[in-house]
């Protein structure tokens, strides 16, 4: 099967790769399904060093539109993976998001458990340095189509939260538990954006590698008063995910 070579750009050669790759598997050169040729033949269609085809390789994986399984080789992925695309400028919970673009997500791993709060969620949750202070942490994986795409945690303080809040019906949002009540009213949250590799914990409830990249997101949840209502830890799987922000131009 023959391959154009990767035509001469400003844009990074990785990238360039990736985009043709991308090509030649939206235009049916490699279908879904299809396995891709060993690297050091694809290299040499393509005219790239192997380093250069690995690291396109890596992030074609990591949008979810191929696949690697180690001792067999490179596959197309039988479909495209649904897409939840979201602005950061509204916190949403994932569950209302999927609603809104028709996708069913679920809950398939969940615990729940009431603790002292250790160090860092002392600090995130502003709870006095002198007490432990008790908290419901909340633990669930959720899944697109038995995949499972994002691990999540929330940390609440005792007062706010307890396990018979969440009932039978419990879908994983605590967002919206705490929504639906008159008081303390969620006002406005705080989120910090990392990439991190997953930790031990993490892939194993992801069935991924552990050291895998994920998208990190931090947040804090504040009421009225200023009161942090919700300390929260969201990891999801890279190729399901689109975040996005609107912010205006600054003028000096």
């Amino acid at each position: 099967m023959g391959t154009a070579q990767i035509k001469l750009t400003k844009t990074p050669l990785h990238i360039r790769v990736q985009q043709h790759l991308l090509e030649l598997i939206e235009n049916g050169t490699f279908p879904p399904g299809d396995q891709l040729p060993a690297e050091v033949e694809l290299a040499e269609q393509l005219g790239v060093s192997r380093p250069t085809l690995r690291e396109a390789l890596m992030r074609l994986e990591q949008d979810g539109v191929i696949s690697r399984k180690h001792g067999v080789g490179t596959f197309v992925s039988p479909c495209a993976p649904p897409i939840l695309e979201s602005g950061l400028e509204v916190l949403e919970s994932l569950e209302r998001q999927a609603r809104r673009i028709g996708l069913n997500t679920k809950m398939t791993y969940l615990e729940v458990v009431e603790r002292p709060a250790d160090h860092e969620e002392r600090k995130m949750l502003a709870l006095p340095s002198e007490s432990s202070g008790e908290v419901l942490c909340v633990d669930r994986v959720i899944t697109v189509k038995d995949t499972p795409v994002a691990y999540l945690r929330d940390v609440v303080p005792r007062g706010f939260l307890c396990p018979d809040d969440l009932g039978e019906e419990f879908r994983g949002s605590v967002l919206d538990i705490l929504l639906q009540r008159d008081s303390p009213t969620p006002v406005i949250s705080r989120t910090e954006i990392v990439a991190e590799g997953a930790a031990p914990y993490v892939a194993t409830r992801l069935g991924i590698p552990q050291g895998s990249p994920l998208l990190k997101l931090i947040g804090q949840l504040y009421g009225h008063d200023e009161q942090i209502l919700d300390y929260s830890l969201s990891y999801f799987v890279p190729g399901y995910f689109r975040f996005h922000v609107m912010r205006r131009v600054g003028r000096g």
